[in-house]
């Protein structure tokens, strides 16, 4: 013997998926019978309604079942939305992976283009391009470590400590920050002691 829920499958197929709302009836009032007490009664008293209004007006479009081959038009289209949505979001990932991989090779242009503005001693270029390179990618310690370096280099000690404070934040365990910061300390300590 059957049980309820495999009774309601068979009437649902029957009825939304062949479009044989009659043979379907007969089953749902099986199930409405022999199963007074479940869940698929009220499921199948649910059809049964619709089908008396659809017995009355079979053109009403609202009553008749949707059926396409291998599902509904509403599956297709909540399908077809979750791919357009899963496209779109590939999509914006790409952009912006490809956006980012703009901005670091920006940035290491722009220390790069910084350390040959050092190297030839144009100090002040270096330090727009480390500032540069700062801003273009923030969360990078490479521009805060080199103008951290050239303010050091240049003997203007409180913009290099600024400056390693930034660094500090942008990595704090960079073994080089501590070195530098002992640099420092010892180069504010022999400006202390010089006459």
């Amino acid at each position: 013997m059957a049980t309820a829920i495999e009774l309601y499958r068979k009437a649902y197929d029957l009825d939304y998926r062949k479009g044989d709302w009659q043979t379907a009836e007969e089953i749902y009032r099986q199930i409405a019978e022999k199963f007074p007490y479940s869940d698929e009664k009220e499921y199948a008293l649910v059809h049964l309604e619709r089908i008396e209004k659809l017995r009355a007006n079979p053109r009403d479009q609202r009553l008749q079942p949707v059926r396409a081959e291998g599902g509904t038009v509403g599956g297709f289209a909540v399908l077809s939305f979750v791919l357009v949505l899963v496209l779109a979001v590939a999509l914006g990932l790409l952009g912006y992976f490809f956006w980012m991989q703009s901005r670091h090779t920006e940035y290491q242009d722009l220390i790069l283009q910084g350390m040959l503005s050092e190297n030839i001693g144009n100090q002040s270029t270096a330090a727009t391009l480390y500032k540069q390179a700062q801003e273009t990618l923030p969360g990078e310690p490479l521009g805060y470590r080199f103008l951290a370096e050239l303010y050091l280099k240049n003997d203007e000690l409180k913009l290099a400590e600024i400056e390693s404070r930034r660094w500090a934040v942008a990595n704090p365990y960079d073994p080089g920050l501590s070195e530098f910061k002992m640099r420092l300390k010892a180069a504010a300590q022999g400006r202390e002691e010089s006459p």
